[in-house]
């Protein structure tokens, strides 16, 4: 048992070691490898790049809803918008999501999922298709995620190609209102670092979960600094 826990904990350390060599695109959101049962959710993201002044421009927003289907399987819908220069948002693809929690939270040595999504865009018949492998380890009240992802896109039949990203949250569960943390995400350009805080909030039956972190492009001359906010409703 030590020394497959041993393989583990080192193959873990040998995919983040490799995440300055592979990626796609970069900041988004970090998976979790567990699936509320009897619970129906609905999210709303934004990734934005802050200038020199930093006045944010919402650029990339996702609205999504999404419901159990067992105790191990969650599927949620997604409708994918930008903001145009008279500040309404023009929506630009549709996503389904579908998250299977393979391992009991605590079974093994680190907790593993997997996430399968469809995206198709509207204008030039593009298809995304990404499979990502999700693992997480709490140390105490510290938990690390990993988020290994490999993606597959095609348009009109002509282009095909493979991209791969992987992200990094260790963040410290200070009390379930407030969780601070490091990020790292990575696409083939930029290496992404930065700090998070999130936590969930009760509201009844319900609870309200939100996030909200900086990520700074490290990897190139450019300065460039994303800031990323998400809320979500369970139900």
């Amino acid at each position: 048992m030590l020394k497959i826990r041993l393989i583990i904990s080192t193959s873990i350390i040998l995919l983040f070691a490799a995440f300055q060599c592979i990626a796609y695109s970069a900041v988004d959101k970090i998976y979790h490898p567990y699936v509320e049962t009897n619970t129906w959710e609905v999210e709303t993201r934004a990734i934005s790049e802050l200038d020199n002044e930093l006045a944010a421009n919402l650029s990339v927003y996702r609205l999504g809803i999404g419901k159990d289907i067992t105790d191990n399987l969650f599927v949620e819908f997604y409708a994918i918008g930008n903001k145009d220069n008279s500040h309404t948002i023009d929506i630009k693809a549709y996503e389904i999501e579908v998250l299977y929690q393979h391992t009991e939270q605590g079974e093994h040595w680190a907790d593993v999922g997997f996430l399968f999504e469809i995206e198709q865009k509207k204008e030039n018949s593009e298809w995304e298709g990404n499979f990502a492998v999700l693992i997480e380890k709490e140390f105490g009240k510290w938990s690390a995620t990993l988020n290994l992802h490999q993606q597959y896109v095609f348009i009109n039949d002509q282009k095909h190609k493979w991209e791969f990203k992987q992200a990094f949250q260790y963040r410290y569960r200070y009390t379930p209102t407030l969780e601070p943390g490091i990020e790292v995400y990575i696409d083939q350009n930029d290496v992404f670092v930065g700090v998070i805080l999130l936590g969930g909030n009760k509201l009844g039956h319900s609870k309200i979960n939100w996030e909200i972190g900086l990520q700074q492009a490290i990897s190139n001359t450019e300065e460039k600094t994303i800031l990323r906010m998400l809320l979500e409703w369970e139900f």
